[in-house]
């Protein structure tokens, strides 16, 4: 459990060093991707410690975005946000109890389209109010 709180807290204290929000908000997207993918090939390897770790990492990443959603800010963004969420939450379980991947693999190709948008979104544009931006824009 330690684990898990410092892992996230160590992903805070890197994103918090960065002031634009929306890069904050890639940053979290790369690392949840990161994981993912790591999760993956620890399933190939048959690396069931490292899975665990990785999964849970990625699933704290994603549950991270998905609390700071803004539903009355973000609106129907928001909304769409979290149904990705949830879908990419449900298929890291299934996954990760299947021991499939591929399906893993899937997971993280979701996130990557978003990902990209809120790149593209971030060289556009820099917030001047980045609470608000990021309780948005997650």
């Amino acid at each position: 459990m330690f684990q898990r709180t410092n892992s996230l807290a160590s992903y805070g204290r890197i994103a918090n060093s960065e002031t634009n929000p929306i890069k904050q908000i890639v940053m979290l997207y790369d690392g949840a991707i990161k994981f993912l993918n790591l999760t993956a090939a620890d399933i190939e390897a048959k690396d069931m410690i490292a899975k665990a770790e990785h999964s849970t990492r990625a699933l704290d990443i994603i549950s991270h975005l998905q609390n700071t959603l803004d539903f009355e800010k973000g609106g129907n963004v928001a909304i769409d946000l979290d149904n990705l969420y949830r879908a990419v939450t449900a298929l890291v379980l299934r996954a990760s109890a299947e021991l499939n991947a591929p399906l893993m693999r899937r997971a993280s190709a979701t996130l990557i389209p978003v990902r990209e948008a809120w790149q593209a979104n971030s060289q556009r544009s820099i917030p001047t109010a980045s609470h608000q931006m990021a309780a948005v824009a997650a």
